[in-house]
C-alpha cells in the first residue's frame, strides 16, 4: 500500500501541470452584430481605364495598386472571418465617387476630380508632396448625406477607399462625444449617433487596410480602458486587460522576462521594432490563453516565432484580430464586455449594454 503511494505521488510530480485550457471553458461567443457600412471608392477614370490600373508609385513603379472594388470585397470577409462571426458587415451602398474632398494645407485648394488625375500624374507626386493635403470631413458627410444616414440608422459606418495623398486619417470619428481614434474626431459635424469613417489607400494591399482598422481597434480600447502605461504599473495585477493583450516580449519584461501575450498592431509578440512581423526569434507567449477571457492568467506559455503567423504582414493581422475576446457578458473583474469588437463597431450601443449588463449583476 505504501508503495502504491509512492507511485502515485511521484506521478502526480511529475505529471504537466493542469493549465488554463484544462481548468476553464470558454464562454459563449456573443450575439451577431448587424454593421451597415457605405463604401466610397475614389478610382478615376483615365482614357477608359481606372487609376489604379494605369499609375504607378514613383521610384516604386513595380508596385502594383490593388483593385480598390476587390479589395473592399477581401475587406468584408476578412474582417467578419477574425472576428470569429461575431460581426455582420453589411454594404448597403457603393458609390462610384465623382466627387472630391481633398485640399491642398498650403494653398486652401480643394481639389476636383481632374485636378486629383492631374496632380497624380504630376512627376515624383511634386505638387502633392509639397502643399501637403487634407480632408474635409463635414463637408464629405454633409454631400453624401452619410450624417443624416447615420443618425437614421441606415448606416453605422464608411470605408472609402481613396488614392494616395488623399488627405484622410486612416480612421476618424464625428457625432456627439466622438474621439481620438487615429486621428482627432471631427467635432463640427451634423449628425449626433457616432460616426466612423475609414480612409483605406488602395496602393496598398489589404495587410495595410487591417492594419488602419486595428489602429482604430486600438485607439477604441484605450477609450474602453485607458492609454498604454506600463512605466506605472509594478505588477501583472496592475495592468488592464488591455495592456496585457498588447503585452510583447520587450514591454512585458518587467512583469514576466522573456514571455508576452498577443502584442500590438506594430509589434508582435517578438517584435524589437516597428512592423516587425518576420522575425523569428523565439519567445514565450500567453496567447493561447485568450480564448479563455475575461480569465487570463500569466501560465502556461507556449513557444513561437514569426511562423506562428507565416512571417506575414496579412499573417500577423489575422492572427492578431483572431484572439480579441467576442464572448457575451461582462467581466465581473472590471465590468467590460466580453466582447470588444461591439465597442469598435458601436461604442455608445457598447456602453449602454455594459451598464444594462451591470445592473443584473448586481441585482
Amino acid at each position: 500500500m505504501k508503495s502504491i503511494y509512492k507511485i502515485g505521488l511521484i506521478a502526480l510530480l511529475f505529471a504537466p501541470n493542469l493549465n488554463a485550457q484544462n481548468q476553464q471553458k470558454t464562454l459563449p461567443k456573443a450575439a451577431k452584430i448587424v454593421v451597415k457600412v457605405a463604401v466610397v471608392i475614389q478610382d478615376p477614370i483615365i482614357n477608359g481605364k481606372r487609376m489604379h490600373e494605369v499609375l504607378r508609385t514613383p521610384n516604386y513603379e513595380s508596385r502594383v495598386w490593388g483593385d480598390p472594388f476587390q479589395l473592399n470585397k477581401d475587406y468584408e470577409a476578412t474582417l467578419e472571418k477574425v472576428s470569429g462571426g461575431t460581426i455582420d458587415y453589411q454594404v448597403v451602398e457603393i458609390i462610384d465617387a465623382k466627387d472630391y474632398f481633398t485640399f491642398l494645407r498650403k494653398s486652401g485648394e480643394m481639389l476636383t476630380e481632374a485636378r486629383v488625375i492631374e496632380l497624380m500624374k504630376e512627376p515624383n507626386w511634386k505638387t502633392l508632396k509639397e502643399q501637403e493635403t487634407g480632408f474635409d470631413y463635414k463637408a464629405f458627410a454633409a454631400h453624401y448625406g452619410f450624417d443624416k444616414k447615420r443618425d437614421e440608422g441606415k448606416i453605422n459606418e464608411v470605408w472609402v477607399w481613396s488614392f494616395p495623398y488623399g488627405g484622410m486619417a486612416e480612421s476618424n470619428m464625428m457625432g456627439d462625444g466622438a474621439f481620438w481614434i487615429n486621428s482627432e474626431p471631427t467635432t463640427d459635424a451634423n449628425c449626433k449617433e457616432l460616426l466612423s469613417i475609414m480612409g483605406l489607400n488602395y496602393e496598398r494591399d489589404l495587410a495595410c487596410a487591417l492594419e488602419s482598422y486595428g489602429h482604430r481597434f486600438e485607439s477604441t480600447m484605450m477609450k474602453v480602458y485607458g492609454w498604454w502605461d506600463y512605466d506605472k504599473k509594478s505588477n501583472v495585477s496592475e495592468l488592464t486587460p488591455w495592456e496585457r493583450y498588447a503585452g510583447y516580449v520587450k514591454n512585458y519584461n518587467k512583469f514576466n522576462p522573456g514571455k508576452s501575450h498577443i502584442g500590438n498592431i506594430h509589434f508582435p509578440p517578438n517584435g524589437e521594432k516597428d512592423y516587425n512581423w518576420a522575425n523569428k526569434t523565439k519567445v514565450e507567449t500567453y496567447a493561447d490563453n485568450w480564448a479563455f477571457f475575461p480569465n487570463i492568467t500569466d501560465e502556461n506559455p507556449r513557444t513561437v516565432d514569426c511562423s506562428e503567423w507565416d512571417c506575414s504582414h496579412l499573417g500577423y493581422m489575422e492572427w492578431w484580430y483572431k484572439h480579441i475576446p467576442n464572448f457575451k457578458g461582462v467581466s465581473p473583474k472590471d465590468g467590460k464586455l466580453n466582447n470588444w469588437w461591439h465597442y469598435v463597431v458601436n461604442y455608445n450601443e457598447a456602453v449602454q449594454l455594459e451598464n444594462k449588463l451591470n445592473k443584473k449583476v448586481k441585482k
